[in-house]
């Protein structure tokens, strides 16, 4: 498996870990959580995105924006990982 996908499967099970175990998580928080030691956790927020994008598309994961559900296309600015509803 290439490091890439390897480090997309980590992110995924990251992500769904921690949205099962709190109301919500930001972006951030992941990508701190997953950022090898030196390494800069901002490059990672891309990735952190796109795989979350992967789960809105599966119905496994929602982004939220001052607690209210928005859509992924065109996302920009604020927003947070949460379980549907």
């Amino acid at each position: 498996m290439s490091e890439s996908l390897e480090k997309s499967e980590k992110l995924r099970e990251m992500i769904l870990e921690k949205i099962n175990n709190s109301k919500s998580i930001a972006p951030r928080e992941i990508a701190e959580a997953s950022a090898q030691e030196g390494e800069d956790w901002r490059k990672l927020l891309p990735k952190v995105k796109k795989v979350a994008i992967d789960l809105e598309s599966e119905n496994l994961l929602t982004f939220l924006r001052k607690g209210k559900p928005i859509a992924s296309k065109g996302l920009k600015g604020v927003y947070r990982l949460a379980k549907p509803e």
